[in-house]
């Protein structure tokens, strides 16, 4: 009996003093900690604020949001809660709103996702989950679900492709055009 006392008193010790080297110990951080804390302290974040580009003189476009976060190394601009402009040489505007989106300096490219809503000044409206404004192209391509209204009439579909006025428009997979019902 003494033995099985013995013995169950080492296994105590042992485990206690395993549980304080667990306990205790200092971590050390592995190389792709150090990258990721170092990618992250070098974002720079701006609460509210707007970026606009301008070409002489004249607005191109605004994009403003609750908060910009900006990764200089990749020179994408993450935006949560967008509000953009769209401004067009003849005076019109297109105005887009979404959840969340990604502005690629390089590209040129907006990348947007969720609760997208575009109104242009000349009554065009359209919804969609996802959109993508290609700034080269001047286009706007987006999927999911998509509305088009203009005056009484409305549009769905699965894809929608358009100029950045909402004039030249196409809408892809199961289109369907309606009247609004007043």
């Amino acid at each position: 009996m003494k033995r099985t006392t013995g013995v169950l008193i080492i296994c105590v010790v042992l485990i206690v003093l395993g549980g304080l080297y667990y306990f205790n110990k200092e971590e050390t951080v592995t190389p792709e900690s150090k990258a990721s804390v170092e990618k992250a302290a070098t974002d720079i974040v701006f609460e509210g604020g707007a970026i606009v580009e301008r070409k002489g003189g004249q607005k191109l476009w605004e994009l403003s949001a609750d908060a910009i976060n900006v990764d200089p190394t990749s020179q994408k601009v993450l935006f949560d809660n967008l509000r953009g402009t769209l401004y067009q040489s003849g005076g019109g505007e297109l105005r887009i709103t979404a959840r969340t989106a990604s502005f690629d300096n390089n590209t040129r490219e907006l990348s947007m996702d969720g609760d997208i809503k575009a109104v242009s000044t000349d009554g065009a409206e359209f919804t969609a989950v996802k959109a993508q404004w290609v700034g080269k192209e001047d286009k706007i391509y987006a999927s999911g679900g998509i509305t088009l209204s203009r005056g009484d009439t409305v549009i769905t579909g699965n894809q929608l492709e358009s100029d950045s006025k909402l004039v030249k428009v196409k809408i892809l997979g199961n289109a369907h055009v309606s009247k609004k019902e007043e």
